[in-house]
């Protein structure tokens, strides 16, 4: 069962995949299926989820065993979270039947309001401090990891791309925050800040997340290489102001090893630095 479940290659793939989905806020940390199941009594909507997974994991297997297809983590997940979110709607629509309330609700309950939009540009770093951009891109054939570094005027003075052939997009974010790490060192600057729109990368950094086990060791050479600069911080940001390094990283796609990019060479990149320290707001809807 713990194998079947928890520990085979292909169920780690499953698991890895719902922590960068943010689905359970919960990182699966034990082997022991009964273990987890336990942990998670604390956590009804975890422990709901976590079943639902469960079960869309069992029936993929046998779809794999009698009918010869293959396993898709995406599959799986998608599966179980539209299973999740059918029993919950099924759950309302039963309670307001068995209470009479369905009609009233509907009639009274006015439609919730539009998230507020949130105004998303890329900051300039101050003075004597440069600023790091990361981001990586995964692809069916290829994953791909994207940096760039700017100063106090926007001025890129290193940008780089890696292909780094098939893993999976988290993977490719922290080979990615560790390449651009490695760069700055290398440039001998003392006072960074870092910006990545993978907050599983960023926390994990911060310590606020489990880090999963398939980027533990990069997770800790980051915290190493931190540890070099004179003064560093990281922070999440939205990916509209992370355009740059999102450019950047799919451009790994399309070459073997690492290219470093020169951004006069690329009409495009020229533009989103320009946009990027203009100022150049754009408008993200809802959170």
């Amino acid at each position: 069962m713990n194998h079947l479940f928890i520990q085979c290659p292909s169920s780690k793939l499953l698991w890895d995949l719902q922590l960068t989905k943010h689905w359970l806020d919960y990182f699966i940390t034990s082997h022991d299926l009964l273990e987890n199941l336990t942990l998670l009594r604390k956590y009804p909507t975890a422990l709901c989820k976590f079943t639902f997974l469960i079960w869309s994991l069992w029936k993929e297997r046998n779809d794999c065993t009698f009918n010869n297809a293959s396993f898709n983590p995406f599959r799986v997940f998608y599966k179980a979270n539209s299973a999740y979110h059918e029993w919950q709607s099924r759950l309302q629509l039963d309670y307001h039947q068995l209470t009479g309330t369905l009609i009233t609700t509907l009639i009274s309950t006015p439609p919730p309001p539009p998230s507020p939009p949130i105004m998303v540009r890329w900051y300039p770093p101050p003075l004597g401090t440069f600023k790091l951009n990361f981001d990586g891109s995964s692809k069916s054939s290829s994953a791909a990891s994207g940096i760039i570094i700017r100063n106090n005027e926007g001025t890129s003075i290193s940008a780089c791309t890696f292909n780094l052939g098939q893993t999976q997009a988290f993977v490719a974010e922290a080979i990615a925050l560790h390449k651009g790490l490695q760069e700055a060192r290398r440039l001998q600057i003392d006072n960074l800040l870092i910006e990545g729109d993978n907050l599983l990368i960023i926390n994990a950094v911060k310590g606020v997340w489990s880090t999963p086990w398939k980027i533990s060791n990069i997770i800790s050479d980051i915290k190493y290489l931190l540890n070099l600069f004179t003064t560093w911080d990281i922070k999440h940001i939205f990916r509209e102001a992370n355009s740059a390094a999102d450019w950047i990283a799919n451009v790994g796609h399309l070459i073997v090893g690492n290219v470093y990019i020169d951004p006069t060479s690329s009409q495009r990149l020229a533009t989103i630095l320009c946009n990027d320290y203009s100022g150049v707001t754009l408008v993200r809807r809802g959170s």
